[in-house]
């Protein structure tokens, strides 16, 4: 039910940040390079989080 889906929900938002901190401490053109793909990728999300 709703509880299966937030558990779904916080496991994706976990993954994500997760994968956005990887990236983070690899550099700032590790950065540069996930936010030219995710906006790419996803320009609906790319303007949402501010990134276009």
């Amino acid at each position: 039910g709703s509880q299966v889906r937030l558990n779904n929900d916080r496991d994706i938002t976990d993954k994500a940040s997760h994968v956005f901190d990887m990236v983070r401490n690899k550099g700032e053109k590790a950065s540069l390079i996930m936010i030219d793909l995710l906006c790419k990728e996803d320009p609906f999300l790319s303007e949402h989080l501010g990134l276009i």
